[in-house]
C-alpha cells in the first residue's frame, strides 16, 4: 500500500510540475467576472446568467466536457433584486448610496432596528434607523417575507427631527427565478473523482448606483477552479476531474444544495470535494474548514506535511465543519473541504471596492500547487 501511495504521489506531483501555472489566466477570469457588465453576478439584470454564459463558453473553449446540456444545471428559487435608480433624501439633503446609507433585509437586522434610539417608519412600513457605522453589506438576495428591507443611515446624517423623508428603493421580487450551476468534467484514467467547486454569484446591485464586483468573493475561487480545469485539459489526469460552479450561494447555498439533492455524478466515487471561496490575498496563510471529520482529517494532515516541506503558507489553520460555503451540502455525501485564504491584499467584503485591482495574487502559484498536490492524494 505504501508503494502504491508513493507511486500515485510521484505521478500526480509530476502533473503539477508539467503544467505549472502563474496568475495570468486567473487574473483574466477575475477581471471578466468582476466587470460592471456582470452587474454583480446576482439576479439584478440577470447578472448571474451573464456570468454563467461566459463560464460555460470558457469551459467549452478549454475542452471541458459538459455534465449537462450546455454545461447548465438549471434550477429556480425565490429572491429579490434591486434594479433602477436608488435615492434617499432626509429634510431635503440627498445621501450617497452605500457610503451614507445601506439597504438591508429587515429579517436579519430587526434587533438593530429595535435597539436604535433614532429611527422612523415610512408609510409603506420600511424602517429608517441611525447607526454609528454601516455594517458589511447584507445583500437583499434571499427570499424574505413582509417588509423585506430596512435602511440604515449614518447617525451624523440622521437629524433629530426628520421632517421629510423621500426614499426610492427599487426592489423587485423574483418568484421562481431561473438560474443555473455550470458543470463539466475531464475524463481521467480511472472513474474515481476529484471535484472542485466554487460559487460564481455575488451580491448583484443596490440599485443602479452601486455594483458589487465580487473579485475576492468569489471570482477568485472561480478563477482557481477554471485554472485547474485548464491544466486538466492539457493532459489526461489520473482521476476524473469534475468542476462545479454554483449560483445562489449568497442567497443561502441554493446552487450547491440543489446539486447535492439532484446529483449529476456518483458521490460515492468522489475521493475529495474541494471548495474554494475567497482566494485573493493569503499573506497570513490558508484556513481549512472541515479539517477534523473522520473522512477529511487525512487531507488536513497531508496539507500540513506538504506545507512543512515547501513552507509557502504562513499557517494552515484548521476549522470545524460549518454551513458557510458550498462544501456544506456535500459533507454527508463525500469527503468535502473548504479552503479560504487568510489576510490581504483584497478589496472589501461585500463591498463595491472588491475589485480586480484590489485582488492580490502574490501567493496564487504556491497555494495552487498545494491544492493540486492535496487533491490528488
Amino acid at each position: 500500500m505504501k508503494k502504491i501511495v508513493l507511486f500515485l504521489l510521484f505521478g500526480l506531483l509530476s502533473f503539477g510540475t508539467l503544467f505549472a501555472q502563474d496568475s495570468t489566466y486567473a487574473r483574466r477570469i477575475i477581471r471578466q467576472l468582476s466587470s460592471n457588465k456582470m452587474f454583480g453576478r446576482g439576479s439584478s439584470y440577470q447578472g448571474d446568467s451573464i456570468a454563467a454564459a461566459y463560464l460555460s463558453g470558457e469551459m467549452k473553449r478549454l475542452g471541458v466536457l459538459p455534465l449537462q446540456v450546455n454545461y447548465y444545471q438549471r434550477y429556480c428559487y425565490n429572491c429579490y433584486s434591486m434594479e433602477g435608480p436608488i435615492s434617499l433624501k432626509i429634510n431635503g439633503r440627498e445621501l450617497e448610496p452605500y457610503n451614507q446609507f445601506r439597504v438591508y433585509p429587515t429579517a436579519r437586522y430587526q434587533q438593530k432596528i429595535d435597539q436604535a434610539t433614532q429611527k422612523k417608519q415610512l408609510k409603506n412600513g420600511t424602517w429608517l434607523y441611525a447607526v454609528t457605522s454601516l455594517d458589511t453589506y447584507g445583500p437583499i438576495v434571499g427570499d424574505y417575507s413582509d417588509n423585506p428591507v430596512c435602511i440604515a443611515v449614518l447617525d451624523t446624517l440622521f437629524p433629530k427631527r426628520p421632517r421629510k423623508i423621500e426614499a426610492n428603493i427599487p426592489l423587485q421580487y423574483r418568484n421562481n427565478y431561473w438560474t443555473q450551476n455550470v458543470v463539466g468534467y475531464v475524463k481521467g484514467t480511472v472513474d474515481s473523482m476529484i471535484v472542485f467547486t466554487a460559487h460564481y454569484d455575488h451580491c448583484g446591485t443596490m440599485g443602479d448606483g452601486v455594483i458589487f464586483p465580487g473579485a475576492h468573493d468569489n471570482a477568485s475561487g472561480v478563477a482557481a477552479v477554471m485554472d485547474l480545469a485548464r491544466m486538466a485539459c492539457q493532459q489526461q489526469p489520473y482521476y476524473t476531474m469534475v468542476f462545479m460552479l454554483f449560483s445562489g450561494e449568497e442567497a443561502g447555498l441554493k446552487g450547491s444544495q440543489y446539486a447535492a439533492a439532484h446529483p449529476l455524478i456518483d458521490y460515492s466515487r468522489v475521493k475529495l470535494l474541494c471548495n474554494i471561496d475567497m482566494f485573493c490575498g493569503g499573506d497570513e496563510g490558508i484556513m481549512f474548514f472541515n479539517a477534523k471529520s473522520d473522512n477529511t482529517k487525512i487531507f488536513y494532515n497531508q496539507l500540513l506535511q506538504l506545507n512543512e516541506t515547501s513552507k509557502v503558507a504562513l499557517e494552515i489553520r484548521p476549522r470545524d465543519n460549518r454551513p458557510n460555503s458550498d462544501h456544506w451540502p456535500f459533507s454527508a455525501l463525500c469527503p468535502s473541504i473548504y479552503l479560504l485564504s487568510m489576510g490581504g491584499p483584497y478589496g472589501g467584503y461585500h463591498n463595491p471596492s472588491d475589485t480586480c485591482k484590489g485582488c492580490g495574487l502574490a501567493h496564487y502559484h504556491d497555494y495552487m500547487t498545494l491544492i493540486k498536490q492535496l487533491a490528488h492524494l
